[in-house]
């Protein structure tokens, strides 16, 4: 049976910029004959909190698939051995399987509309994943927020997120806290809150951490 899998991949950002389009399209190649592509996104060069392999920067590429678990075992393989990939991550999502439609690749060469921050650090053993989905649309879009190794970071990051929500975007947490301090604590001991916007329960959205092994 097929799950559905989000892969991230950052490639060496001294690739030339004449063969990157072709780079990223073998990265893309690599999954169709592996898988099945729902989603691809060419996010462009973008800066790393963290150094990995000596880079501070790398082109990400964004993936949402569905496969067999042992082929995405040996799409991790093989993308380990590519030495132009500096970081690659395949993890299942396990909250939503099998409950988005599928869409076809965008042609163009990025989406600027989609940012994923990374936070690394030299442990690289285990990724945690702060991420933002919506509830109440026909089918639950989520998006990654921040991903870290370093769970301190993810909080830090988290607690901004929850006083936009609250603050800035006017939602409020379904479960009942005195004030923002409460909901910090809430999150870190649950890594999951829900929202709805003002009394309006058809808005809802959904802020949470998850924890997945690197390859």
């Amino acid at each position: 049976m097929n799950n559905k899998f989000i892969a991230m991949i950052i490639l060496n950002p001294n690739i030339p910029i004449g063969k990157i389009d072709f780079i990223q399209s073998n990265i893309s190649s690599i999954f169709e004959q592996y898988s099945k592509i729902q989603k691809v996104w060419f996010l462009g060069k973008k800066k790393l909190d963290y150094k990995i392999k000596k880079y501070t920067e790398g082109y990400h590429l964004k993936l949402e698939i569905m496969a067999k678990d042992k082929k995405v075992e040996e799409m991790k393989n093989i993308l380990k051995n590519n030495r132009n990939v500096i970081f690659s991550l395949i993890m299942k999502d396990e909250e939503n399987k099998n409950n988005l439609p599928i869409i076809k690749k965008s042609p163009l060469p990025f989406n600027k509309s989609v940012q994923i921050n990374t936070l690394y650090t030299k442990n690289q053993n285990k990724v945690y994943l702060l991420i933002s989905k919506n509830l109440k649309l026909p089918f639950a879009e989520s998006n990654i927020l921040v991903m870290s190794n370093d769970i301190n970071k993810i909080f830090e990051y988290a607690n901004k997120e929850l006083q936009s929500y609250i603050y800035v975007k006017g939602y409020r947490a379904l479960v009942s806290m005195k004030n923002i301090k409460d909901l910090e604590k809430e999150l870190r001991h649950k890594w999951k809150i829900e929202f709805v916007l003002g009394n309006n329960p058809n808005i809802g959205q959904e802020l949470l951490i998850q924890e997945k092994n690197l390859i």
